[in-house]
């Protein structure tokens, strides 16, 4: 049995253990998320490639005696910098990091290719981004996320009334209708309209370009979606609730959430 192999990576995040040593969760398109340890100090020539949010090809070896993974080689072909450089963009990267490390994607062995597309267009296009666009670029990952888990709630219906929140050609019009609200209820895994929304309790508000636009992401390509304008206070609704999804259908204590309070 080989116990050698090796496959493209991405360093999702570096733990230390022991005194020199760390343990590195990676994420590859066809073995998922796995652990490996990375043995040497400070002087070892593979420190500096195997950091967060590089990817690119990695050697390993199934160590049977330690029940664990060694890094023998890794060849780092997209750095990434300014995702250590910019506030925002390492809080955003940690947590997308941290989500796929708790969750593994939800995914079956032939769904990993989504996965390692998603992610890494993610960290890609935040590295490319303005702060703006990085911001609204993390609520568009949390929504195609969702998608992945097989989370994602409808967004093209009232789950009460079935009344179709996006009309013909509506999401390329993209009309601002910020007094449009129609809402996310929780215990039905839904939208509802604002006219079944009357007198609900505990529902999440969203503008109607809001809902616009979470239709756009399943409806029109990722370079079409960039082109459509968000104001503020659609921006702002759909940001408090995916974060609220994303929490929600994983179950997950993020910590990195707590440590990103304010900025995320």
């Amino acid at each position: 049995m080989n116990r050698s192999f090796s496959t493209d990576a991405l360093v999702l995040s570096s733990r230390i253990i022991g005194e020199d040593n760390r343990i590195i969760s990676f994420l590859s398109p066809e073995r998922g998320v796995f652990d490996a340890v990375l043995y040497g100090g400070r002087k070892s020539k593979l420190r500096s490639m195997v950091s967060p949010f590089h990817s690119g090809k990695g050697w390993f070896y199934n160590d049977e005696t330690r029940h664990s993974i060694k890094i023998t080689d890794f060849e780092a072909t997209n750095f990434r910098p300014s995702l250590r450089e910019n506030l925002y963009k390492t809080c955003a990267a940690s947590f997308a990091s941290e989500l796929v490390i708790k969750t593994h994607g939800g995914t079956e062995t032939e769904e990993l290719s989504q996965l390692w597309i998603l992610v890494n267009g993610f960290l890609d296009g935040l590295e490319l981004s303005s702060d703006e666009d990085a911001r609204l670029g993390t609520l568009r990952f949390l929504w195609r996320y969702l998608s992945l888990l097989g989370v994602q709630p409808d967004s093209t219906e009232c789950a009460v009334c079935g009344r179709q929140f996006l009309k013909s050609d509506d999401v390329f019009l993209h009309k601002n209708n910020d007094n449009m609200l129609e809402y996310y209820d929780e215990a039905r895994h839904g939208f509802l309209c604002h006219e079944c929304a009357a007198g609900q309790q505990n529902l999440y508000p969203l503008t109607e370009e809001g809902m616009q636009y979470l239709a756009a992401l399943s409806l029109l390509s990722p370079s079409e979606v960039r082109k459509l304008p968000v104001h503020a206070d659609t921006y702002q609704k759909m940001h408090d609730l995916l974060y609220t999804l994303i929490v929600s259908e994983t179950g997950v204590k993020f910590r990195t959430l707590d440590a990103g309070e304010g900025i995320l």
